[in-house]
């Protein structure tokens, strides 16, 4: 006997929980600032019952800190934070990779390739966000197609945080520019079966998200420090 599968509509919780964790991601919310669950139900237009299980579930994947008494703030990161991540990301993503080469590689290769192409295409007409996700996709599959699902599971406990510093870290296209040529090399290198080389760039590669991650926060840390000089002199009577 066959029966009409069904649809189960999407929930308002999910759709906050969607739209609050893409403006984290893509910058539309800023590191560090504070919204109250009011403030947050106003500019999505919905109830405060659906804003605030979305914000428990965010606080879960560590992208908000939530205090009854200050509201919400969007997560802020620090050096020491960031050097885990990446630390985190090499455990999960090399070991993910060495699975995929170990078995049957084409399917993944393909994916990959079709990823490469994508990202060549959305830098000639310079569209940087639609390279963020496509960025993300790609080292997304590479964790998918590992065959375990307790490495997906992990993966995505980073794997918003890594997309929100993504994001910050491409205001720079000289950092997108480099990503992708090592986007374009490592695929090369897994459709050979590399699995040394492959492995290698992609630790260095990681490794240089790490950086430019930090040179993001210098510049922010650079100009918040300007801004409250700013501040300063201008309540100074004759500065």
């Amino acid at each position: 006997m066959d029966l009409e599968r069904l649809n189960r509509p999407v929930s308002l919780t999910e759709m906050a929980l969607r739209e609050l964790r893409n403006a984290i991601i893509d910058g539309r919310l800023k590191l560090g600032d504070r919204f109250s669950e009011a403030r947050l139900s106003k500019m999505l237009g919905i109830s405060k019952t659906p804003v605030r299980e979305a914000l428990q579930e965010l606080r879960r994947e560590g992208l908000v800190q939530i205090d009854p008494q200050r509201g919400t703030t969007i997560f802020r990161i620090e050096d020491s934070e960031v050097d885990q991540i990446t630390e985190f990301r090499q455990i999960l993503e090399i070991t993910a990779a060495r699975r995929i080469l170990a078995g049957d590689r084409a399917p993944t290769c393909r994916k990959l390739r079709a990823i490469v192409e994508a990202m060549g295409k959305a830098l000639e007409r310079k569209e940087i966000m639609a390279y963020r996700l496509l960025d993300a996709e790609l080292h997304q599959v590479l964790i998918d197609d590992c065959g375990n699902n307790y490495i997906v599971n992990a993966y995505g406990l980073i794997s918003a945080k890594v997309g929100a510093l993504r994001t910050r870290a491409h205001d720079d296209r000289e950092v997108v520019d480099r990503s992708a040529g090592m986007h374009a090399l490592i695929v090369e290198k897994m459709e050979a079966g590399d699995t040394e080389t492959f492995c290698r760039l992609l630790v260095q590669h990681i490794q240089n998200a790490g950086r430019d991650y930090r040179s993001w926060l210098d510049r922010r840390r650079a100009e918040e420090g300007a801004t409250d000089q700013a501040a300063i002199e201008a309540e100074t009577p004759g500065a």
